[in-house]
């Protein structure tokens, strides 16, 4: 036992990290669902490794750019500075464009009630502005604190004396220690990584992992093409080094940085190496030679494109969790995200993922697969520092070429090497990387839980021609022994036939347990919303149940029971419009519209004023507009809640809530005169809510709680061995 913890001590710690991620996966596959809770260790690990990181940005910051001479520092902030920002551009619309190459996946969701939660919005002032620095270190303001970080640096460079060197030297001190508290939780950092690919292995379903892969993939041939096409392509196409030269001198660096995962050890190469190929072409005086000595250390400190890369994990976030970041976020998101990469990714990723509004926990999936990624993105940094100080000389040493047909060259093998990587990366994960989807299987298959004896009539009742009967009390119902429903058919999730034919849904259960209760059976008849009054007032049916909104233009006719649920106004569209329509400005940007409606008149009629481009065309009911074949709705007007349910049956489609979060009550409905069996329902239901019958009902069809078996994660203990059970 002995010689192999020694042997494990003397591995790197890189290597340690690999060792422990797979045997983590062992443990978790072996173990399944039992191991869930070692995520809690790995949250608690990783939280240990933030704890330095916003201090170390401040002291490495003010430290390492307040000992600059001024001179080097206005040549550093003045020429490296502009190459430094054209390369973060060009890396950051890289990675931009990368989710492109993600398969297309048509997948729906039952609603979740995150969908409507107030979000906060982004105080930009706060973000970027240190008004009160120890506020923005507080709150985790990474860019705000890089900011005061710069600004305190600059100001130490115009200093002189002692109090100058004394600032700087506590600096250094305060990183050495920031830096030696790193190194030792680095060393208990494999048991983090232990204990969170055990967790993710024994939990995660095979849907998950698949994703995963998509985020792998994309993020290799992302790394790969900037380090070994786009930045050695830059330098050929601008200084008289070659294509093959810049490959060639950068092959022992890429090597020991991919091996290690550490781009410091490689800082004294690149500089030699950058020296050396200078020479080569006789473009290299003193002056450069020193220039790139400073250079390379100082240039280090800064974010690499690289570092980057990562971004695309918070783009990949979205594809998985099912929201996608919008396209007019990824500004925000590249900028706050580059000056957060500052500092640690582990401090970076949170903060980013927390910008676009998912959900922390995806954080974890970063943490598994960084010992993998980290090596690609260690490559894409060397070669980024190569790029950054050959430039920087080249244009020192007045050999840079910025020349039009080199610039127009250049601009045309980068489109194009990128485009043609991108369908490729789409084509090839189309056809072997699935997804997780939700399919219509899911809702078509749901059962009412209440045995209660049932009939189902699919004939509507005419007025004039179906025989009338008397309005029924409570007394007579149960005299009678059968409460009477009125439903609309097609009406998801509220009442529609599941894929054996049987009548389900949200009101259908509930008017399932409003007859267990009465004690009687229960008969379910259709009914057309225009001719709901007459048709309670000719008894054709007791009570109305069946997602009805609360209508003022019927009250006079009918009366509504207190309100059952309370809906969220929504937009149902094709999946690539949404985005379009949770906006209002966009909407009116959009030209000429298409809007189809069941109910919501009043609503609509707001609209018809302040929306002239849209017309609305009122349906008979929600499956004229999921089923067109001619495309005349662009979009219709619907609820959260069912547009969801809807989605399941046809995954096309997606739901945008409108500006304002509008709200509406749906309740039950009687005839007028019957005071009876209205004060009945309205006690019967503040009972249910209160006794928790009526939210069960609600997670079961709105949320889809216990709609699908959640059958235990695959292990080996349990379905290899039957250990367990």
């Amino acid at each position: 036992m002995e010689p192999v913890l020694k042997k494990v001590l003397s591995m790197t710690s890189s290597t340690q990290m690999l060792v422990a991620m797979f045997i983590g996966f062992a443990v978790g596959l072996f173990f399944g669902e039992s191991v869930g809770w070692m995520g809690t260790i790995g949250t608690s690990v990783i939280l240990l490794m933030q704890m330095t990181v916003l201090p170390y940005i401040v002291v490495s910051l003010v430290g390492g750019i307040g000992k600059l001479q001024k001179n080097t520092a206005k040549l550093i902030f003045s020429r490296t500075g502009i190459i430094m920002l054209l390369l973060w551009g060009l890396g950051l619309l890289t990675v931009a464009l990368m989710p492109l190459s993600f398969p297309v996946v048509e997948s729906a969701s039952f609603f979740s009630t995150s969908s409507i939660e107030p979000v906060t919005p982004i105080d930009y002032f706060k973000l970027y502005i240190p008004s009160n620095p120890f506020e923005s270190m507080a709150d985790g303001y990474v860019p705000a604190m890089v900011v005061f970080s710069i600004a305190m640096g600059l100001a130490l460079i115009g200093m002189q004396g002692e109090n100058k060197q004394q600032i700087l030297t506590f600096m250094h001190t305060c990183s050495e220690i920031f830096s030696r508290i790193t190194r030792g939780l680095v060393k208990i950092l494999p048991i983090g990584i232990f204990a969170m690919s055990a967790s993710a292995a024994g939990t995660m379903g095979v849907d998950e992992f698949a994703s995963m892969q998509v985020y792998l993939i994309s993020y290799f041939v992302l790394c790969l093409l900037l380090t070994f096409w786009i930045l050695p392509w830059i330098v050929a196409s601008l200084t008289p080094i070659t294509f093959a030269q810049a490959l060639r001198i950068s092959k022992a660096s890429l090597v020991t940085a991919f091996a290690t995962g550490n781009i410091f050890i490689v800082i004294p190469v690149i500089v030699e190496e950058c020296k050396q190929i200078m020479r080569e072409h006789e473009n290299l005086s003193e002056d450069g030679a020193t220039l790139i000595e400073i250079l390379v250390p100082i240039a280090f400190t800064f974010p690499n494109i690289g570092k980057l890369t990562v971004i695309l994990f918070v783009l990949f976030a979205g594809w998985f969790n099912g929201t996608p970041v919008d396209v007019s976020s990824i500004p925000s998101l590249s900028i706050s995200g580059l000056l957060s990469l500052f500092g640690s990714v582990y401090v970076a990723i949170p903060f980013m993922l927390d910008l676009v509004h998912l959900p922390s926990d995806l954080f974890q999936l970063f943490v598994m697969s960084g010992f993998i990624t980290g090596k690609f993105n260690s490559i894409a940094a060397v070669m980024n520092l190569f790029v950054l100080t050959l430039l920087t000389a080249a244009l020192f040493e007045k050999s840079l070429k910025v020349r039009a047909p080199q610039l127009i060259k250049m601009g045309l093998g980068i489109g194009v090497s990128l485009v043609l990587t991108l369908i490729v990366c789409r084509v090839g994960m189309g056809l072997f990387i699935h997804g997780p989807e939700t399919t219509s299987g899911v809702i078509a298959n749901m059962q009412v839980a209440d045995k209660v004896p049932t009939k189902v009539s699919k004939q509507f009742p005419v007025i004039g021609t179906t025989s009338q009967s008397a309005i029924a009390g409570i007394t007579q119902i149960r005299n009678r022994g059968v409460l009477r429903v009125g439903y609309i058919p097609s009406n998801v999730p509220f009442s529609y036939y599941n894929n054996s034919g049987r009548l389900v849904g949200f009101d259908t259960a509930m008017a399932t347990k409003l007859a267990e209760d009465l004690n009687v059976k229960v008969e379910f008849i259709p009914f057309r919303k225009n001719k709901l009054a007459q048709a309670l007032d000719a008894g054709f049916f007791d009570i109305a149940m069946s997602g009805l909104a609360m209508d003022i233009e019927q009250m006079d006719a009918l009366s509504y029971a207190d309100p059952v649920l309370e809906l969220n106004l929504a937009i149902a569209t094709k999946d690539h419009l949404v985005n379009t329509f949770k906006s209002n400005k966009k909407i009116l940007d959009m030209g000429p519209v298409t809007i189809a409606y069941v109910e919501h008149s009043d609503a609509v009629e707001d609209a018809r004023l302040q929306a002239p481009n849209v017309k609305f065309v009122k349906i008979d009911g929600y499956k004229d507009f999921f089923r067109q074949k001619k495309n005349k709705y662009d979009a219709v007007v619907i609820s959260a809640q069912a547009g969801s349910a809807w989605t399941l049956f046809f995954p096309g489609y997606g739901i945008a809530l409108l500006e304002g979060k509008s709200r509406y009550p749906v309740a039950y409905a009687v005839a007028q005169s019957n005071q009876s069996l209205l004060n009945y329902v309205n006690n019967w239901q503040r009972l249910r809510k209160v006794d928790g019958h009526q939210d069960k009902i609600y997670n079961y069809w709105m949320l889809g709680q216990g709609a699908v078996e959640q059958k235990p994660r695959w292990s080996i203990i349990r379905d290899v061995l039957h250990w367990v059970q």
